[in-house]
C-alpha cells in the first residue's frame, strides 16, 4: 500500500512537472501562477531565485498549517509546528534580502506544482495524510536545495547571494529532516 502511495505521489509530481495538474486550481490561482511564470521567464536570475524561494517558503507555511490540522502522528504534527515557525521567519528574511537588493518583495503566488501539492494535502484521506505530507516535504526540500545550489554557484557576489549561502545548509538539512520524518511515519 505504501509503495502505491509513493508511486502515486511520484506520478503527481511528474504530471505537475509536465504542466498538467491533477485537478485544475481555482481560476484566480491559475491566473496568479500564469502571471508568475510569465514574469519569471523575463526576470533576472536573482529575481527568479527570489520568486522560486518565496514559493517554497509560502508552500511550506501553507502545508504546515494544513498538517497542524490534519496530521495523525505526533511526528508529523511536531514537524509541521517547527516548519511553520521556521518558514515564516525565513520568508520575512527573504523579503528583507530582496528589498535590500532593490527588488520588490515577491507576491507569494504559488505555481501549479505547489498548488497541486496543497490540493493533495487538503483532500488526503486521514490514514494516508502523514505519508503524503512527508513525501511532499522530501520532494520540495530536494527541489529547493537544487535552487539554492544553482543560485549560489552561478550568481555574482551580492548581499542576496550571501543570504542564499547562509540559508543553503538549512535547506539541505531540511532534506534530511523530511526523510527522517518519512522513516518515522513508516515506522522505520
Amino acid at each position: 500500500m505504501m509503495f502505491r502511495m509513493w508511486i502515486g505521489c511520484g506520478g503527481l509530481f511528474a504530471l505537475c512537472a509536465c504542466g498538467q495538474p491533477a485537478s485544475p486550481p481555482p481560476q484566480s490561482a491559475t491566473d496568479l501562477a500564469t502571471s508568475t511564470v510569465a514574469q519569471m521567464q523575463t526576470a533576472t536570475p536573482a529575481a527568479q531565485f527570489v520568486t522560486r524561494a518565496a514559493m517554497f517558503e509560502n508552500y511550506q507555511i501553507q502545508a504546515a498549517q494544513i498538517a497542524q490540522q490534519s496530521a495523525q502522528s505526533q511526528a508529523a504534527k511536531t514537524f509541521a509546528a517547527a516548519s511553520l515557525a521556521e518558514h515564516q521567519a525565513t520568508l520575512q528574511q527573504l523579503n528583507g534580502a530582496a528589498q535590500a537588493a532593490g527588488m520588490t518583495a515577491p507576491s507569494g503566488a504559488l505555481d501549479e506544482n505547489y498548488n497541486a501539492y496543497l490540493d493533495m494535502l487538503r483532500h488526503a484521506d486521514a490514514s494516508n495524510f502523514d505519508s503524503i505530507y512527508a513525501s511532499q516535504q522530501a520532494l520540495s526540500y530536494i527541489s529547493a536545495s537544487g535552487l539554492y545550489d544553482s543560485f549560489t554557484s552561478t550568481a555574482p557576489d551580492s548581499p542576496l547571494k550571501q543570504w542564499a549561502q547562509s540559508q543553503s545548509q538549512r535547506v539541505h538539512d531540511g532534506v534530511t529532516a523530511a526523510r527522517t520524518l518519512a522513516g518515522n511515519i513508516r515506522g522505520g
